[in-house]
């Protein structure tokens, strides 16, 4: 009889370890738009969603810097987000370039350390204006001081999202192909409130985090070693990188940290990123935005601040686990503000979920018309 309760007992024990693993790879796993709305709803935290005629949608939150804190298309968040939802972390959001340098205020003038940035990051949002399942507008203002002392910024930030059609919903090619879709209308704008010009020395910047592991094709106009540099941080390895008929792969690690910069020279004003999903599809992050080649760009490599600046960067972070993240980054050009004025940089993002045979036809039509031959890592 005590060989049997001895037994009871160890398979007890064993389903309650084998419901803690399983508790524990449910943490684990990327958060869901159905979860990330739970713990907002649950701690009070004001959010908007809007939502296509797919279902498919994606969510803003005011208090953590008016991100696009997670997009839910085909049921899968295909952005990046922290598994702890409540530090705000993760999804797209607007950044301000240059970062380091004398003329930059988020890393210290030794790019050792950071500044303090919480005031765009996370940073509380007002909404201005929302319109369900169409539009909403936040805007934000900061003051703060350029690393030299030269500069007193004071901005104003606004954030416009609206849903987008997709750009292949007329084409006869694909009126029989299913596929899920998502497209965003973004623009952001940066506003210069106080009496001194802002002569190209600031510039908007839009990044989204992803999760590893994936590619991020940029297509450029020339296969050149000039049209891209691997020194922000640590070297990226050469097995890495894949040149290809009209683009360039890079692969997103997401464990180790290295970023890369496109030469706005060489850039065709498009950006993605594509990975396997998690029921065994595959998906696309695209951005779409304009280039101003003849203009200053601002944000590089901290041993190079006398060269121009990048308008695209690939990041890979160098957590572990559920903490690894990419980014897909695009800058606008340096902006001239005069006192009182406001200038934007517009992007649209496009996000698809399909098989990778589907994708590819998609990429081939939006991203480089080789996409289909391009190196997926």
């Amino acid at each position: 009889m005590n060989k049997i309760y001895n037994f009871i007992y160890v398979l007890i024990a064993l389903v309650c370890l084998c419901g803690i693993f399983s508790a524990g790879d449910t943490f684990l796993k990327r958060p869901d738009m159905k979860s990330i709305e739970n713990v907002l709803k649950s701690n009070k935290i004001e959010h908007y969603i809007l939502s296509n005629n797919q279902n498919n949608k994606f969510v803003v939150v005011p208090k953590f810097g008016a991100r696009i804190l997670a997009v839910s298309v085909g049921g899968e968040n295909l952005f990046w987000t922290h598994s702890d939802i409540l530090k705000g972390q993760g999804g797209q959001r607007t950044w301000v370039s240059p970062e380091g340098g004398p003329k930059g205020f988020i890393f210290k003038p030794d790019w050792k350390e950071n500044r303090d940035f919480s005031m765009m990051d996370p940073g509380q949002y007002e909404v201005e204006l929302f319109k369900e399942n169409e539009c909403i507008r936040l805007t934000n203002s900061f003051n703060v001081i350029s690393n030299d002392g030269k500069e007193q910024y004071e901005l104003k930030i606004t954030r416009e999202m609206k849903l987008e059609e997709d750009p292949l919903r007329d084409d006869p090619e694909f009126e029989s192909i299913k596929y899920e879709f998502l497209g965003i209308d973004f623009v952001h704008k940066m506003k210069n409130d106080s009496t001194e010009l802002l002569d190209r020395i600031l510039a908007l910047w839009c990044l989204i985090q992803v999760p590893p592991k994936g590619t991020m094709i940029v297509p450029v106009k020339e296969i050149n070693e000039e049209a891209w540099r691997g020194n922000y941080f640590e070297p990226i390895p050469e097995e890495y990188v894949k040149s290809n008929p009209g683009s360039f792969s890079f692969f997103i690690h997401g464990s180790q940290r290295y970023k890369v910069g496109i030469n706005p020279r060489f850039a065709q004003g498009v950006i993605c990123y594509i990975s396997r999903a998690e029921d065994g599809d595959y998906f696309m992050v695209l951005m779409k935005f304009p280039v101003k080649s003849e203009f200053p760009y601002v944000d590089k490599p901290k041993n190079e601040q006398e060269a121009n600046g990048d308008i695209i960067q690939i990041y890979s972070h160098l957590e572990k686990e559920e903490l690894a993240f990419g980014e897909l980054e695009c800058h606008s050009w340096g902006l001239h503000l005069r006192p009182g004025e406001e200038k934007e940089f517009p992007i649209k993002i496009f996000m698809y979920k399909a098989p990778q045979d589907v994708l590819c036809k998609i990429g081939n039509n939006l991203v480089c018309s080789d996409l289909d031959k391009s190196h997926i890592f």
